[in-house]
């Protein structure tokens, strides 16, 4: 439990977005050409090396309509303070993506709970195979997605159901540090950064299936990054 949270019931350019879709368990690669944005869905192939050396922790803002507002820090720095409101405590991130995914560098952040267990875990294992893999970033692949269903009540006080899907990752290898995976800081945990909108993607009404295996950490490189 690395990033401290309960999972109970800048100037310069703007990086591209990398979004998942709890509601459908599916991974998006926001392309933005021509003023407009485009998902293409990447699931089925999802493959990243995660800078988990430089993720970030804090609150975010996911207005409609509108920019998120992040009030983050690097994971192990003092929590920043909670402005309230609509802010939910999340994750931030850079990372890789493999060839068939676009091979290009990405952000991704996530208020979801489902996902960010995901995160956890995941990182987790990425520090316990540290010591074998000095100096490396992870390479994370998509096992599969699992249910998850919390119930709750409607606005006329009535029962319902509402299920989201968390990612199952697994480390499938360890690799140099791409030399374009660059974190760049945005700014200080008490201020309000402003990125780019998060367009709404295409829901689907079953989660993927990509199969399921043990998660485990292996020394090696990958052809896709090296």
């Amino acid at each position: 439990m690395a990033f401290g949270f309960s999972y109970e019931n800048s100037g310069g350019n703007i990086i591209p977005i990398l979004k998942f879709d709890a509601r459908a368990g599916r991974f998006f690669r926001v392309d933005r050409e021509d003023g407009q944005n485009t998902p293409v869905d990447i699931t089925q192939n999802f493959k990243a090396v995660m800078d988990f050396d430089n993720v970030e922790v804090g609150f975010i803002n996911f207005p409609a309509g509108a920019a998120p507002e992040f009030r983050m820090v690097k994971l192990g720095q003092p929590m920043p303070e909670n402005p309230g409101g609509k802010f939910r405590q999340g994750i931030r991130m850079m990372l890789k993506l493999g060839k068939d995914c676009g091979g290009d560098i990405r952000e991704i952040a996530t208020t979801a709970k489902a996902v960010l267990g995901a995160f956890d875990g995941c990182h987790t294992a990425y520090t316990a195979g540290l010591a074998q893999n000095a100096g490396k970033l992870p390479v994370i692949e998509l096992e599969t997605t699992i249910p998850i269903v919390t119930q709750g009540r409607d606005d006329g006080g009535n029962p319902v159901k509402t299920t989201n899907y968390a990612p199952v990752f697994k480390i499938s290898a360890w690799v140099n540090r791409p030399e374009d995976l660059v974190f760049v800081p945005k700014g200080g945990g008490d201020s309000v950064i402003p990125a780019a909108a998060a367009p709404a993607v295409p829901s689907a009404s079953t989660p993927p299936s990509t199969g399921s295996t043990q998660v485990s950490a292996p020394d090696g490189g990958d052809d896709d990054f090296g």
